[in-house]
């Protein structure tokens, strides 16, 4: 602890982590717990505190029969509507520019 702070050295003190020492948010985790693709903006780290997934699956799943993802009860993956789900997912996080 150095005053309000607390100190955490990860990968052999090579890199420093500080935080308050009252800090509760949950971390968010570098991929969506649903789609398993990454959470990459402020929206996706708002909607992984509320519902555990990232922005793209709580729109679209949210409120949805039988699904839960606060819960981790997820669509079913083999079905239509997953699917179409992921190929919108996959051409939207896609970048615009290609970079050589």
């Amino acid at each position: 602890m150095h005053e309000n702070k607390q100190i955490e050295r990860l990968l052999d003190g090579k890199l420093i982590v500080i935080k308050d020492k009252n800090h509760t948010e949950t971390t968010v985790p570098l991929f969506c717990l649903c789609c398993n693709f990454p959470m990459k903006t402020m929206e996706d780290s708002i909607s992984y505190r509320k519902c555990k997934a990232c922005h793209h699956c709580e729109s679209r799943w949210s409120g949805q029969k039988n699904i839960s993802l606060v819960d981790g009860i997820y669509p079913d993956k083999t079905s239509f509507d997953w699917k179409e789900f992921l190929e919108i997912r996959a051409l939207s996080s896609k970048t615009i520019f290609n970079l050589k």
